[in-house]
């Protein structure tokens, strides 16, 4: 661990600033070396250091794991299950790599995401239709795709108008964590639309977001169908805003909506400012080959031909970083 002096933010074993790079004073006690001047090399043990500093719900653990040499994060959650209501189930969410040379903020993005994708996950089971005498979830996320793309001629959106008495009608066969939906308010917009108020008044422990919570959809008076979309979208919104919240690394909601988005702009003008940063040559020539370094090794091997051909289909056009690539 290496502390260039009191005033200096602390590089970490997996990170250290590239030769020449510069330094910002924010305040009389915080001076930074900018994130984009720093080279990182991830294992998993920073990688599980890292995560072990975010929190959130105590039902969903976020765990790194090193599979033939390459490193992933999944979400591990304890969720109720399905069909045995009063049983839970350990289950793991689908696997997200991380490259070694990843910066610590993409890193802590990848782990908001991969939370977001198995919250979202349990939210679509939990979204429940009655059709035919059976309790179904249409939206979920294990439709068979490939049948779909043969049977797509079955599924052609009847387009019927959403009338007020259209909506109580769904409502009667639509549940959410096995809750009834309330319309709280229609109220037309104009010719295409319509803004409809939903409630929920139940509780769940596990998605306490949805808690005694309302949606607000603003959806199609022309299309029917597109009001079940809707209310899927409106309890994502929900879900997300909940993590945003209470998504916290080291204590702090890094992606909470209370943070000054004209402060944020600040902060990010003073990190990046070429009056502030008064880089030198040696500095842009170490910037220019950490940016090589890193986007040179984004491409994935093996594909050299597909890029070949994909800058081909969009015309051979010129781009700007083409000297980066070996294809």
């Amino acid at each position: 661990m290496e502390i260039a002096n009191s005033k200096m933010q602390i590089y970490q074993d997996y990170e250290c600033a590239i030769n020449h790079a510069p330094t910002v004073q924010l305040t009389s006690e915080i001076e930074v070396t900018p994130q984009h001047f720093l080279k990182y090399h991830h294992t998993l043990d920073s990688v599980q250091t890292l995560l072990s500093e975010i929190t959130f719900d105590p039902s969903y653990r976020l765990v790194a794991s090193e599979n033939n040499g390459h490193l992933q994060i999944q979400v591990a959650m304890l969720s109720s299950d399905n069909y045995q209501k009063k049983s839970k189930k350990l289950l793991f969410g689908r696997s997200w790599p991380v490259e070694v040379n990843l910066p610590t903020s993409e890193l802590l993005q990848t782990a908001f995401l991969a939370l977001y994708v198995a919250r979202e996950h349990e939210i679509r089971e939990r979204l429940t239709l009655q059709c035919d005498g059976a309790t179904t979830t249409p939206l979920n996320n294990h439709q068979d795709m490939p049948l779909i793309t043969q049977a797509a001629y079955l599924l052609r959106d009847t387009v019927s108008s959403l009338t007020e008495t259209k909506v109580k009608e769904i409502l009667k066969t639509l549940h959410f964590l096995g809750q009834s939906f309330t319309l709280e308010s229609y109220m037309v917009v104009d010719a295409a639309k319509v803004l409809i108020v939903l409630s929920l008044s139940g509780s769940d422990d596990e998605l306490p977001e949805f808690n005694a919570c309302q949606l607000y959809l603003v959806t199609s008076k022309q299309d029917a169908n597109q009001f079940y979309y809707d209310v899927m979208d409106g309890l994502l919104k929900i879900s997300k805003k909940y993590i945003t919240e209470h998504f916290k690394f080291k204590g702090v909601a890094r992606f909470s909506h209370c943070h000054d988005v004209l402060k944020l702009a600040k902060l990010n003008r003073h990190v990046r400012d070429p009056k502030l940063l008064a880089l030198c040559e040696q500095t842009s020539i170490h910037a220019a080959q950490l940016n090589y370094e890193v986007d040179s090794t984004r491409m994935p091997n093996g594909c050299e031909q597909q890029m070949e051909n994909f800058l081909r289909d969009n015309g051979n056009i010129e781009i700007a970083n083409r000297h980066l690539y070996t294809f």
